[in-house]
């Protein structure tokens, strides 16, 4: 029988060692997000702020979108009604949206990788406008799943999120391919016209 392997300890942090001071967060500019936050503008929605991420300093927008303009991610499970209905009596009973969803832009509509029941919470409340944090790179779509709050996946969910996840990889690395091909028949059209015009 090979012998346990022993579990490795993540070494303890500093308190208040990691990340940036709250008067840092401020600093949140860079062509990347003016750019985001003028699509943002163009999508009939608003920028009602822009920071940095206190841990790993990455740009954020605080945005309110058209709830029309925002979807689900299409790997992730269907939304419970049970769950919707419950976030609906919470909302109603506070007369308060209070949990921003997380979303990335992406063929200019707007995805949420873990708001689902929320956002179709307030769909069916009616309600015109959602909250959102606005993530700068549409991979973390991909990442955030393991920080779902909202319900907990049972076995059978987690296992089509993972299925639904690789089928949208695999378009993405295909399109990627396809566009490498694309590219490298001009680079030899190009190059057979130059070695064309050298003998001619």
């Amino acid at each position: 029988m090979p012998p346990r392997k022993k579990a490795v300890r993540r070494k303890k942090a500093t308190p208040a060692s990691v990340g940036l001071t709250a008067a840092e967060t401020r600093q949140a500019g860079g062509p990347e997000i003016d750019r985001l936050a003028a699509q943002v503008d163009a999508d009939e929605g608003a920028v009602v702020g822009r920071y940095s991420d206190p841990f790993g300093g990455t740009p954020l927008l605080l945005v309110a979108l058209p709830v029309d303009r925002v979807e689900p991610t299409p790997y992730q499970r269907d939304a419970s009604d049970a769950h919707v209905k419950k976030l609906m009596a919470v909302i109603e009973s506070i007369g308060r949206f209070l949990d921003p969803i997380v979303v990335v832009r992406e063929k200019d509509q707007y995805f949420t990788p873990n708001g689902n029941h929320r956002l179709q919470a307030l769909k069916k409340l009616g309600v015109k406008t959602v909250t959102a944090l606005l993530v700068l790179d549409p991979a973390v779509a991909f990442k955030i799943l393991a920080l779902n709050i909202e319900k907990a996946h049972n076995l059978r969910e987690k296992s089509l999120e993972i299925i639904w996840m690789a089928r949208e990889l695999a378009k993405r690395s295909d399109a990627v391919e396809a566009g490498r091909g694309k590219v490298g028949q001009c680079r030899r059209g190009q190059h057979n016209r130059r070695e064309e015009e050298s003998h001619g």
